[in-house]
């Protein structure tokens, strides 16, 4: 049986083109669906032209997967825009965040692979309650216990917020069919994902990687100019820094991005590095450490946590049992 590090080290080959000759591919498939990286590790051999090394049932199956997430993001496609159609007739412009911005760009003959769990959108925060009166109009209705607008006959939630400031200057207004968006600045967009999954999520104490959204940056590397050393300036404080400069690291490590040489400068940042690639690669090896992480970072959501005596020892059992064990998508 192939172990983990393999499986990953696999999978990342097969997004880069190139797959491996040796690959367990029910390891591999099984790594790629856990990280909603199925359809882009086919999309991925297709146009590098190495789909055929693959056996005839892992084409097979890969296809199929891939086909059905087409046909959710033709979905996907089509109530974004019903969504920003109505917004508009309001002279409410949205900003569009992360995979909402390549299923706008895109046209149905050539809709992204990505997988996308929801549709996130913001507004300025003046408009923000016209904004979710003119959406619940259309049959959204908020989802118990989120933020998320939800419809019966939707592919995914609609999550809208208010849109906040960022030292990239101001989104691009982009019109497209009549519908008019707004679309941040390639590295707000990056600094959206790191700052997301490292300090909101915690990645960066719990030793977490989120393989997907790290495939996205690499994406968007590859796509855009981006200027790393900017990124790194623009950082608040010196742990946004740390955490950056990891993900950074990361990305070199499995994708092969360009990254400014000082990401590997101090101890701490090559050491969180490699104990996030280790626990990846040795889940059982390491998890002593993912377990020092999620304690760590659980200690400090709830020294944080605002109005936490007022919640019930059952809503704090589940923050716990979230803390510790929930991976949604992570490896």
């Amino acid at each position: 049986m192939m172990r983990s590090g393999n499986a990953l080290e696999a999978l990342v080959a097969g997004l880069r083109g190139c797959p491996a000759a040796d690959a367990d591919w029910q390891a591999v498939i099984a790594l790629a669906n856990h990280t909603l990286l199925t359809p882009d590790l086919f999309s991925s051999l297709v146009r590098a032209g190495q789909i055929q090394r693959l056996p005839q049932d892992v084409r097979v199956y890969l296809r199929f997967v891939h086909d059905c997430n087409r046909e959710r993001n033709l979905r996907l496609r089509g109530q974004l825009s019903e969504a920003v159609a109505a917004l508009n007739r309001r002279e409410i412009v949205p900003l569009l965040l992360k995979g909402a911005i390549p299923l706008f760009l895109s046209v149905p003959e050539h809709v992204p692979c990505r997988m996308t769990s929801d549709l996130d959108l913001a507004v300025e925060p003046v408009e923000e309650a016209t904004a979710q009166a003119c959406l619940e109009k259309l049959g959204y209705a908020p989802v118990a216990r989120g933020r998320g607008l939800a419809r019966r006959q939707d592919a995914g939630m609609l999550e809208l917020r208010a849109s906040q400031a960022n030292g990239f200057g101001p989104p691009g207004l982009v019109e497209r069919d009549g519908l008019r968006v707004k679309i941040p600045p390639v590295h707000s967009r990056a600094m959206h994902w790191t700052m997301h999954d490292l300090v909101k999520e915690g990645d960066y104490w719990r030793g977490r990687i989120d393989l997907r959204h790290l495939r996205d940056l690499a994406q968007l590397a590859e796509s855009d100019h981006m200027d790393w050393t900017a990124l790194q300036v623009a950082m608040s404080d010196r742990g946004a820094r740390n955490a950056l400069d990891t993900q950074l690291l990361a990305l070199h490590h499995f994708f092969g991005t360009r990254i400014p040489a000082s990401c590997a400068r101090r101890p701490l940042v090559r050491f969180q590095h490699w104990r996030r690639v280790f626990t990846a690669k040795h889940p059982f090896l390491g998890a002593p450490l993912r377990l020092a992480g999620n304690l760590a970072w659980g200690a400090r959501r709830f020294w944080h946590a605002d109005g936490l005596a007022r919640r019930g020892p059952l809503d704090v059992g589940r923050r716990i049992g979230r803390i510790l064990f929930y991976s949604r998508a992570k490896i």
